[in-house]
């Protein structure tokens, strides 16, 4: 099918080269962030106009225009302005289709070339989208849906960052569904959300008239209701939640665990904190000044209300291949609390994929910055280590990471320059877009330029999955929304039905 036809390259001082080609624009009209064809020497050539110029000869000198204008002739009446109004598109070369593939453009096409709208095969090579991939949106201005290949996507992390009301979370529920919904003969892979706010909760519950329900794939673990086994901490593990342990501690800590380990081997049963402070308070060979510290963070620990003789949920039960678990922590306003779960959770699931104990993973990690941060002491960020971990080596081991924030500044550059693709929703704070920019090789100028306009659902991606950066429109989520993306008018109207319904049964009690 022949690509409907637009327009006709033309010479300037720029123009053509291989870095940028201009085009009268002929026939009907066309759109900054469309793609064009033209045809080349060497193939076909794709290119993305860029910019859209509206020009008239009339027009061109101000101090004329002004002249005229002042003497109170009007220009419209006295000249065929309207035949003189032309536009040209200014475009980037993005490759050129030869019949052994695609290449960089090294050479520019002539002048006097046709340029047509680019079909969508050859958008779909170009960006190599995947019949069976995941489905996040549309290409703007193109007739194509953006479907991506999991291995590309994930594999070597994705990182989704935009102001807040962006549509953030409303793009990674779009993610969510594809995962849930893939069939066991293209490969399914575990999904695990922490979620700092309850974005996701709606997943699980039944759906109403009209949305798709994945409640019957989905677990809701409360924050509060999770226990870490003290008998599956390691000195390691421990380690990273005390940072303030020292050597000599640790070699204390490490001695007594093992042998409450071997006790509980030979029959004796799992044990808790208050076992291990009653161990280490009973033991004669541990210096006191070493004891006392022991038991002061043990006693911390112990606090939280988060330690038990077993795990729960187990990690098998969180992990399920095509199955969706959401660790819910909008019940816990302690920041370390949170950390400390995240980074033993983390770690458990690490560990246990490592040995192909458990199915390859997505570990979707809401607010980010919160465990992940830049500039925050090893106390206060406790879950960074591990998930720097998986950042690096996680793709060996088929354990991937989804990062989800709203001031990618002061989350871990280390991180999230391991994240080979970014989604990138709109952007304004200039220190942000500094920090993407340093973090994600493939992105321009005029790519950042443009993520400050970007509407609520429009996005960029760039890196890993597309090879080159595509602007695209999140598409509608299947699922039911979250209570966070109600409006202000319905959150009012919801409570003034609640206090009305209140007041009704206290006068019928009455």
């Amino acid at each position: 099918m022949v690509s409907e036809y637009v327009g006709t390259v033309i010479s300037t001082a720029s123009s053509p080269s291989p870095a940028n080609v201009d085009f009268v624009v002929t026939k009907g009209i066309v759109h900054r962030g469309q793609f064009v064809e033209i045809e080349h020497a060497e193939g076909t050539m794709l290119a993305l106009i860029t910019n859209v110029i509206k020009t008239n000869k009339y027009f061109e000198r101000a101090d004329s225009v002004k002249e005229f204008e002042a003497r109170g002739n009007a220009i419209f009446e006295q000249f065929p302005t309207a035949e003189w109004e032309y536009i040209v598109a200014n475009t980037r070369p993005l490759g050129i289709f030869t019949a052994s593939g695609v290449k960089r453009p090294s050479t520019p096409p002539s002048p006097g070339t046709k340029v047509r709208l680019a079909s969508t095969e050859l958008l779909r090579k170009f960006y190599r989208f995947d019949d069976n991939g995941l489905h996040l949106g549309k290409v703007e201005f193109h007739d194509l849906d953006v479907k991506l290949n999991l291995t590309r996507l994930l594999k070597k992390h994705l990182a989704v960052l935009s102001i807040s009301g962006a549509g953030k979370s409303y793009a990674v529920s779009c993610l969510i569904e594809e995962l849930l919904d893939r069939k066991k003969e293209h490969g399914r892979i575990a999904c695990v959300v922490f979620d700092p706010h309850g974005e996701y909760s709606s997943f699980a519950e039944p759906a109403k008239r009209g949305y798709a329900d994945y409640s019957d794939k989905t677990l809701l673990v409360k924050g509060n209701n999770i226990r870490i086994g003290v008998p599956n901490l390691s000195i390691r593990v421990l380690a990273s939640i005390i940072p303030g342990i020292s050597l000599a501690q640790r070699r204390e800590l490490s001695r007594i665990l093992g042998e409450l380990k071997k006790e509980m081997r030979n029959g004796s049963g799992p044990f808790d904190l208050a076992r291990l402070k009653q161990a280490i308070t009973e033991d004669s060979d541990i210096k006191s000044n070493t004891k006392g510290a022991l038991l002061a963070w043990l006693s911390e620990l112990e606090s939280l209300k988060l330690f038990s003789k077993l795990d729960l949920p187990s990690i098998r039960d969180l992990v399920m291949p095509g199955r969706l678990a959401i660790i819910d922590l909008s019940d816990i306003i302690d920041i370390k609390k949170k950390q400390i779960i995240v980074s033993y959770i983390a770690q458990k699931m690490f560990s246990e994929r490592r040995r192909q104990n458990i199915a390859p993973f997505l570990l979707i990690i809401e607010e980010a910055h919160q465990f992940i941060p830049e500039h925050a002491s090893e106390e206060q960020a406790i879950s960074r280590e591990i998930l720097r971990t998986i950042a690096r080596e996680g793709r060996k081991f088929g354990a991937s990471l989804c990062l989800i924030s709203q001031r990618p500044v002061q989350l871990d550059t280390t991180t999230l320059s391991q994240c080979n693709t970014k989604i990138i929703l709109r952007i304004t704070n200039p220190y942000d877009l500094d920090h993407v920019a340093k973090s994600a090789e493939a992105i321009d100028k005029r790519s950042l330029d443009m993520i400050t306009s970007l509407q609520v659902g429009e996005a960029l991606i760039i890196g890993e999955a597309v090879g080159y950066p595509l602007f695209f429109r999140v598409r509608q989520r299947r699922s039911m929304p979250s209570k966070h993306e109600i409006t202000l008018e319905e959150a009012a109207l919801q409570y003034e039905e609640s206090m009305r319904k209140r007041d009704e049964e206290t006068e019928a009690l009455l």
